[in-house]
């Protein structure tokens, strides 16, 4: 894993054209994966859209289902993560696992598949954030990523989560938030 990446203009304007031509979701979150990885290495990726006004989140995309299914909702509560990401809009970084306890219902599965550590990233559009991009790897992964980088890769994806939102947003209206897990 990468300690301190640091990626090229025209590298980083090669993934910004691949996601711009993306003809459907899976194309857009193929090239959304692989500019992640590119820049900041990842074992497993996730992205969640949150829908702010439900104080719910959506799983949108996933690398490996059997960690991490698609679809479902989460509620957003006021814990750690869910201030520092979804109301601060701030990146959270998770060192070891320690740190994956402290923020993950899903911890212990998260750690023996050898998630250690996590990168989230907010996308944010007109100053609320609306999403989340979240990469896990091994022990001390993100310690040194760049978060200028993961600002503008957010930015980037801003387009892609706006379109997803709508869909989600009409499917929480019949969401029952009595059994769902918390952020």
């Amino acid at each position: 894993m990468r300690n301190a990446p640091v990626m090229a203009l025209g590298a980083l304007a090669a993934h910004a054209r691949t996601l711009g031509l993306a003809r459907d979701q899976q194309a857009q979150w193929a090239a959304i994966s692989a500019l992640l990885e590119e820049a900041f290495g990842h074992k497993l990726f996730t992205a969640l859209v949150h829908l702010e006004e439900e104080r719910l989140m959506k799983r949108l995309h996933t690398s490996d289902e059997s960690i991490s299914p698609l679809g479902g909702f989460k509620a957003t509560g006021n814990g750690p993560w869910s201030r520092l990401v979804l109301q601060e809009g701030q990146i959270y970084v998770a060192s070891n696992e320690d740190d994956v306890r402290t923020v993950f219902s899903e911890a212990s599965m998260l750690i023996e598949r050898g998630l250690q550590s996590a990168f989230n990233i907010p996308v944010r559009q007109e100053g609320r954030v609306i999403g989340s991009l979240n990469m896990l790897s091994g022990r001390h992964a993100y310690d040194n990523a760049d978060h200028d980088l993961a600002a503008v890769i957010g930015g980037l994806c801003a387009p892609v989560f706006i379109e997803e939102m709508r869909a989600a947003q009409a499917a929480a209206a019949s969401v029952d938030r009595s059994a769902l897990d918390s952020v």
